[in-house]
């Protein structure tokens, strides 16, 4: 009986026992499947994180891609679709060359049905099947499969809005607005009304003001000399100025309603780049009705942002910011003709030449604030020039025909001979990245036109033929200025720092003249400066010569990254 319940017991665990291998078997298989699934997963994710990346990699050359693409534009490489205007001459007609205000204005730089933010679609040609319009780089492009870039611009310096107003005095009776000119029936009261604060939006017309005429006697009054009268332009807008012009009052006066007679020392003023413009000269002011006219052309932009977004596959994008600047380096002349004096106060070498073959001005041809002919930074060199008493009509300027300017005055990079010595080497590349390098032995064959004028390099010496040339000359070793060549633009003689003017001829140069001595080591040393030959030669400053000098090379890029 014992054995038969043992027995019987066994028996019941092992029939417990059935379908343990078998769940086991489907524990483990499932734990395979689950790190196969894992593994597949992992896997998956890898290859969409390549594909991401590269497709990343692929809107970041696109974008770049469209930096290059605006920078050719803006280097006047690429032609506006449709042109502006046709030469009939066959060449590039002025209307059709890029400029910073063209490429931030919606009207020039979109094509006429394109009225977005200006992304110069007059210059690239843009695929409007996609929102936001893009211009394709991929030959076959689509969204998921293929590159392209967009591009915005504008102007972070709201440049196209000028903001003015004016004021104004006689000059001889302690600057009031209002004076009695005789007495008893000889005589006539002028007021001056100045114009009030005014905004024109890129180009429009203004007045400055005008004269009236409150009380006149019996007999009236008549000018006998012009008087003397000052009219004060205050810009506060794209940029801050202020600039006075010194007229001369005319006429004679019967009447309230006579006309004063204004007369102007030029036809237009350059206020840092603003154009303020008159149709005629003298102009006849009388009472509001007949103010001082003004057309007014609002500057082209200092700087510009261009924004690029590069278009990668699988809908793909990066972003970059490019800031632009319109100048080649940043420059206020200190005079018509500077010359950096030597640092150990050594005496420049310096000839004006016979004062009645030439002159030196430092008044703005353009029109803007007048500087003075020459200027030194040295106290020696400075005596020097004052001492040889350089007569009033070889030499004129304000405040006076030769300064002293100070040093720290002078642009950063000829503040030192070693940032001097720095900066030529940029202007060397810039220089050589260009074409436009060039040496002693290897002559310029021109040195650009007042149609295109451009930037040329001569490491070396030189010598300006009479065709003369313009924009932005730079000369390492000596540079001769031949009696009937003129220049203009922006002369830099630095290096070598000798300029020679000889020989005889009728040549006008405008613009300014920056003159400096150093070697590949030490301090400034003295510059040399003379003139010599017969014939009428002048030098004389122009604010609009030396902008347009400093915009020859093209734009430059100030700052560059992802946003």
């Amino acid at each position: 009986m014992e054995v038969t319940f043992k027995f019987a017991i066994e028996k019941l665990n092992a029939s417990g026992e059935r379908g343990a291998a078998l769940i086991t078997m489907l524990l483990v298989s499932l734990l395979i499947l689950t790190a196969g699934l894992t593994l597949v997963l992992t896997t998956s994710m890898s290859a969409t994180n390549t594909t991401d990346a590269a497709a990343e990699m692929q809107a970041y050359y696109a974008a770049e891609a469209g930096t290059q693409a605006v920078l050719n534009v803006l280097r006047g490489n690429v032609a506006p679709n449709p042109v502006f205007a046709t030469d009939p001459n066959g060449g590039v007609a002025t209307e059709n060359k890029i400029t910073f205000r063209k490429a931030a204005t919606v009207s020039t730089s979109n094509v006429s049905d394109d009225t977005a933010a200006p992304h110069l679609s007059r210059w690239m040609t843009y695929n409007t099947s996609y929102n936001p319009a893009r211009v394709t780089i991929s030959p076959s492009y689509n969204p998921m499969n293929g590159m392209a870039f967009s591009t915005a611009i504008s102007d972070p310096d709201n440049s196209a809005v000028v903001t003015f107003s004016t004021s104004g005095g006689f000059t001889n009776h302690s600057m009031v607005t209002q004076y009695s000119f005789g007495s008893g029936n000889t005589r006539a009261t002028l007021t001056y009304v100045p114009q009030a604060t005014t905004t024109i939006n890129a180009t429009g017309s203004s007045t400055l003001g005008y004269f009236s005429i409150p009380s006149v006697g019996s007999s009236g009054w008549s000018f006998t000399t012009p008087e003397p009268f000052r009219i004060t332009i205050t810009q506060t807008a794209p940029w801050p100025v202020t600039y006075q012009i010194n007229c001369t009052l005319t006429g004679t006066i019967t009447s309230t309603t006579s006309f004063v007679v204004v007369n102007f020392p030029t036809l237009s003023n350059n206020l840092q780049g603003a154009l303020y413009t008159r149709a005629t000269n003298p102009v006849n002011s009388n009472n509001a009705s007949t103010s001082i006219p003004v057309a007014i052309t609002a500057p082209d932009p200092n700087r510009l942002i261009v924004n690029v977004t590069g278009f990668g596959p699988r809908n793909a994008r990066k972003q970059m910011r490019m800031l632009l600047s319109r100048f080649a380096f940043d420059i206020t002349a200190p005079s018509a003709i500077t010359l950096r004096s030597a640092d150990d106060n050594s005496q420049l070498t310096f000839n004006a030449g016979n004062s009645a073959s030439y002159l030196y001005d430092g008044n703005d041809n353009a029109g803007g604030s007048d500087l003075s002919a020459f200027g030194v930074t040295g106290s020696v060199d400075y005596s020097y020039l004052t001492g040889l008493t350089l007569p009033g009509s070889q030499v004129f300027g304000n405040p006076s025909g030769v300064q002293q300017v100070s040093v720290s005055s002078l642009p950063v990079w000829l503040q030192t001979a070693d940032a001097a010595r720095s900066f030529v080497i940029d202007l060397r590349n810039t220089a050589q990245n260009e074409s436009r390098y060039f040496t002693t032995a290897t002559q310029p064959p021109g040195f650009g036109t007042t149609s295109r004028p451009v930037l040329t390099f001569v490491d070396g010496d030189t010598d300006l033929p009479p065709a003369g040339g313009a924009g932005l000359l730079v000369v390492t070793g000596t540079l001769t200025l031949n009696g009937s060549s003129d220049y203009k633009g922006l002369i830099l003689v630095l290096g070598g720092g000798q300029l020679i003017r000889s020989g005889g001829g009728n040549g006008n140069s405008l613009g300014a003249v920056l003159v400096a001595r150093f070697g590949n080591t030490g301090n400034f040393l003295a510059p040399t400066f003379s003139s010599s030959g017969s014939g009428t030669s002048t030098i004389q400053y122009d604010s609009a010569w030396v902008q347009n000098a400093l915009a020859s090379t093209g734009p430059r890029v100030t700052a560059i990254g992802e946003f």
